[in-house]
């Protein structure tokens, strides 16, 4: 069991400054049909910008929704470039209890869970207090950049942006589910950046 995150040898080999983490909302609060297609093409897009600047190692919370979305294009992208590591950070010890219970898609985190190059496994239950917040602050401690998807004011997404932004991480916010007339290309998505 890891008492320190510090010492975990995935975590201490990734270059910070070449190391950036994902966060977001889960399904419930993402778009979907042609909506949903065009965010993962926006996403995709900005996971492009950031392995042109640079970044190859990519920190992931297993989450179902955004997560899950990230991890799979990363997946696809470290076929062609076997240098694009991706690092899993569950966040409890009973992860899988919490899928089940918030009815989220077992087989996206066993997929995530299986195709990572490392799994970080923390200590404890979901139902401990402050677990996912420790979680977040994990992404972000070890990270110099940040994609987040998320509008929700009030979601632990936007409070790991928030904290990105104390830290000092360059930041790319894409808007989860944007009230839009029409489904525009993902470079005219809305998107805030600072850095990235």
């Amino acid at each position: 069991m890891i008492k320190s995150y510090d010492i975990h040898p995935a975590l201490r080999d990734a270059p910070r400054e070449h190391t950036l983490c994902v966060t977001g909302h889960r399904p419930a609060k993402l778009p979907k049909g042609e909506k949903q297609q065009a965010l993962i093409k926006t996403i995709q897009y900005y996971l492009d910008i950031a392995i042109e600047k640079g970044y190859t190692h990519f920190l992931n919370g297993l989450a179902d929704g955004t997560d899950y979305l990230m991890a799979e294009y990363l997946f696809q992208i470290r076929e062609k470039r076997p240098g694009i590591q991706i690092i899993g950070i569950q966040p409890c010890e009973d992860y899988e209890v919490f899928f089940k219970k918030r009815n989220y898609d077992l087989k996206h985190l066993q997929r995530m869970k299986e195709q990572v190059n490392a799994l970080i496994c923390l200590p404890g239950s979901w139902r401990d207090e402050d677990i996912f917040f420790t979680r977040n602050r994990m992404l972000v401690d070890h990270a110099s950049a940040v994609i987040a998807v998320c509008s929700d004011r009030h979601s632990g997404a936007m409070q790991t942006l928030h904290y990105a932004k104390e830290c000092g991480l360059a930041w790319c916010q894409i808007a989860a589910n944007p009230e839009l007339l029409y489904t525009p290309p993902p470079e005219q998505w809305p998107v805030i950046r600072n850095g990235f």
